[in-house]
């Protein structure tokens, strides 16, 4: 069957049986993939591959684990792992298309937030106000008053800057009913100060790399906590030693098998054929 995870013994667990091999990044004694050796097998790629830069959506990981890495993914294979993903999102009414939603991720020097979260809201046909990280906070206030966008989209650092701005405003009437927020965690302490400036209590984080694409988020049911939902047909984990090992289960060219995230976690089971 077609949607049938199955284990194979060439280079790693859990791939789709009919995904053809067009590169795998794993390691041969189907041990766990670390980023450094990631980083080492796509500077071979450029070797071996002269066509390793076309026709690929690249992403750029922030270098936190050491030195920059570009990854390459398939264009088409990106777009369906993103619509898997808003699928899930409108089954758990994470998202719907009466949401106004506005965006200030980061963009610009191969970083892909910004344009990721506008993706989702135009796959799960939602309107988005397109601003950005740099966007004027003048300007952003005029736009909330405006348009009257009922979810908040950036990093907890940009909404914090944005949250002090608002606070100095004569007129505080802002409200949003959710804010979507990547690429850092949400303390308590900043959801309370949130709650008070933006009137909002429904956190949703969204969970993934440059790597693996964004492949998990959290839910209204669980907002505030650090459990995140991810589609079983889009990814396999797996808990070694507390880390957590991702294998993308939908990518034929560049394919991730058994890699280290670089997070910890743990599993939370739910039945089979749920998310």
């Amino acid at each position: 069957a077609p949607n049938k995870i199955v284990n194979i013994s060439r280079c790693g667990h859990y791939i789709r049986p009919y995904v053809h091999q067009q590169y795998i990044h794993c390691m041969n004694d189907k041990s766990i993939l670390t980023k450094e050796k990631l980083h080492e097998q796509l500077i071979e790629l450029k070797t071996t591959d002269k066509y390793w830069n076309q026709s690929v959506y690249l992403s750029s990981s922030g270098g936190s684990g050491g030195k920059r890495l570009f990854f390459a993914t398939d264009i088409q294979e990106n777009l369906r792992q993103r619509q898997i993903l808003v699928n899930m999102m409108i089954e758990q009414n994470i998202i719907s298309s009466t949401d106004i939603c506005l965006n200030l991720f980061q963009s610009g020097n191969i970083y892909r937030s910004f344009e990721i979260f506008n993706d989702f809201c135009s796959i799960a046909n939602c309107t988005t106000i397109p601003m950005g990280a740099n966007a004027n906070n003048n300007d952003i206030y005029e736009i909330i008053q405006y348009f009257k966008p009922n979810v908040l989209m950036g990093s907890p650092y940009r909404l914090m800057e944005l949250a002090l701005f608002i606070e100095k405003q004569e007129k505080n009437e802002i409200y949003f009913e959710k804010i979507y927020f990547a690429c850092e965690s949400l303390d308590k302490i900043k959801q309370d100060y949130f709650k008070r400036i933006f009137h909002c209590s429904i956190y949703i984080g969204f969970y993934g790399s440059a790597e693996t694409g964004v492949y998990a988020c959290q839910s209204p049911n669980y907002s505030s906590t650090k459990i995140y939902l991810y589609p079983k047909e889009l990814v396999n984990i797996e808990i070694v030693n507390s880390k957590i090992i991702v294998t993308n289960l939908i990518r034929k060219r560049n394919q991730l098998i058994r890699f280290d995230s670089g997070d910890l976690g743990r599993i939370i089971s739910t039945n089979e054929n749920s998310k």
